[in-house]
């Protein structure tokens, strides 16, 4: 397991901060500022610890996965503007009679990963163009604006083999668009350079607070995996549209893996009550595969769940089913529950 550089240069402008002079008033909800100055630590800060148990059960391989992490967020500020924003999410996972578990763990049943754990420098005040250092969502398809780290809801990451990485990023909010474009090792949670992968990736899309937002995605990478990197490259479109209770996502893309020509398409619906505690989606997704002439698809469909109980604890069930297969994907069906604490 390797300690980044970038992420040791993060916990330096951490230890510095005392020193820096804020003009706001501490808030979970806001980043108002004051006329007057603070030294400290905790003007603009939110913390969390995150703990959750998943219950994964299939006809293969049922097994159980704990989580505890830490969700921390600082905005650095001065007298006149925002000048950085810091994320940091470290979480250990522990695997319970999985049969095997993701390769970065070493064989081992508990590993420490990254989740979202950057800085980003606020070049322009007005946030057109920023400065992003360290492990973050590769920029493409709808992940780029719906949060999915530590919920049962995904979208198409797997197909690409890689979810975030650690690397540099430009990025902005404008008026009517957002744009992020990166550069990243490949390697994921962990900085290894064999094989010597990359990801080079971008989206730019319409503002994401509209009620219509449509985005265009690229990615080209070389994506480090137990084995060795693979040739991955593909161009997207992602559209999201939001009505009252509704929202009606899609995501279409197309490209290569190695020598293999792929396609794939995800279509979801879900609703929201009233006060937003419980959210009701469903998921359909297609795959393509060509190589030699030679075609292979397959198609998914995912029901799921997710009830706020209260403002630290939330319960989620998701069930999914293959209706055909693609290569060796297992067609059984899988359903999880997770409950989730938030302190």
């Amino acid at each position: 397991m390797h300690i980044p550089i970038c992420f040791a240069f993060a916990l330096l402008l951490i230890t510095g901060s005392v020193s820096w002079k804020v003009a706001a008033d501490y808030s979970v909800q806001t980043n108002s500022h004051s006329s007057s100055l603070h030294n400290g630590w905790q003007s603009n800060l939110r913390w969390t610890l995150d703990f959750s148990s998943r219950g994964v059960f299939n006809d293969n391989d049922s097994f159980t996965q704990n989580v505890v992490g830490f969700d921390l967020h600082k905005v650095f500020s001065t007298a006149d503007r925002d000048i950085a924003i810091l994320t940091f999410q470290p979480y250990i996972v522990n695997f319970s009679n999985r049969d095997s578990t993701p390769y970065f763990f070493d064989g081992r049943d508990t590993e420490l990963t990254w989740r979202i754990s950057n800085i980003n420098y606020i070049a322009r005040a007005d946030g057109a163009f920023n400065i992003r250092l360290g492990h973050f969502e590769i920029p493409f398809g709808l992940e780029q604006n719906i949060g999915t780290n530590g919920t049962l809801r995904q979208y198409s990451f797997a197909e690409r083999g890689i979810k975030a990485d650690w690397g540099v990023s430009v990025n902005g909010i404008l008026p009517t668009w957002d744009y992020e474009i990166s550069i990243s090792r490949g390697s994921g949670n962990d900085i290894d350079d064999r094989d010597n992968p990359y990801v080079f990736a971008g989206r730019i899309g319409s503002s994401a607070h509209k009620n219509l937002v449509v985005g265009l995605s690229f990615f080209d990478a070389e994506v480090l995996g137990p084995v060795e990197a693979t040739r991955r490259q593909r161009v997207g479109l992602d559209v999201a549209w939001y009505h009252r209770n509704w929202e009606l996502l899609a995501e279409l893309s197309a490209g290569e893996d190695e020598d293999a020509e792929t396609a794939m398409a995800l279509l979801e619906t879900s609703w929201r009550n009233n006060d937003e505690t419980l959210h009701l989606y469903t998921q359909i997704k297609q795959q393509r595969r060509e190589l030699d002439l030679e075609r292979d698809s397959g198609s998914t469909i995912v029901l799921g769940a997710h009830q706020t109980l209260s403002r630290e604890v939330s319960i989620s069930g998701q069930w999914s089913k293959p209706f055909d297969r693609l290569g060796h994907q297992d067609d059984s069906s899988q359903f999880i529950v997770q409950l989730r604490y938030r302190l």
